[in-house]
């Protein structure tokens, strides 16, 4: 969880010389529950935090600024309406979905989670996710939520009431979520850590050799 903080606070730093405050609004869902994709990537954390608060106006939803531990995908569970864990009702919010891409963990604001209302569980809308993100990056997992009032952010302990279980490159940049059940993300999990000690092998190996030249 620390490893994970730590990248994610040096990757996310906002700009603080950016002060581009337009962006092409890209309407990926229409309808009833219209979806409007914006990337805010060069805009200043107050034009961030302005259009923020009057998104959450407009759709009458608060930002959530509670506490998660538990994640579950809306996919797998028989309702958002009550919660996974403890049958409780839950409470759809804007927050900052922190998920995991080919290239590094980046930061959605959007209405995708159901929280709990007596326990630190969300049920996430993954699809509203995907919609959402930019067209380069491809989405591998939400991996927690992100706030605006500390600088701490919860990380999944459980997905889908599994023991969660964060798979990261062999630069340690984490690349997604699995879940101590999946018998095949544990196989990747040992390919992977397979593949890493065969490679600081690899240049151990030629640190010698240069060493002998």
């Amino acid at each position: 969880m620390k490893r994970l903080f730590n990248f994610l606070r040096r990757s996310t730093t906002p700009n603080q010389t950016a002060t581009r405050h337009t962006a092409t609004q890209d309407v990926v869902r229409s309808g009833k529950h219209s979806l409007v994709r914006l990337n805010m990537d060069e805009w200043s954390p107050d034009a961030q935090q302005t259009l923020r608060s009057a998104a959450t106006e407009h759709a009458r939803l608060t930002f959530y600024d509670g506490k998660v531990h538990h994640g579950y995908a809306l996919r797998g569970v028989p309702t958002p309406e009550r919660c996974p864990r403890c049958q409780a009702g839950t409470r759809q919010h804007y927050a900052n979905f922190i998920y995991a891409t080919q290239a590094a963990p980046r930061v959605l604001f959007a209405p995708a989670g159901y929280f709990c209302t007596q326990c630190p569980t969300v049920v996430i809308d993954e699809a509203m996710i995907r919609a959402g993100i930019v067209e380069h990056f491809t989405f591998q997992g939400v991996l927690g939520i992100d706030y605006e009032t500390r600088p701490a952010p919860d990380f999944f302990r459980t997905w889908n009431g599994q023991t969660a279980v964060y798979i990261f490159d062999e630069d340690q940049t984490p690349q997604g979520i699995a879940t101590t059940r999946s018998s095949q993300q544990q196989r990747l999990l040992m390919s992977r850590h397979k593949s890493r000690g065969k490679k600081r092998l690899e240049k151990a190996s030629r640190r010698r050799n240069q060493r002998q030249k």
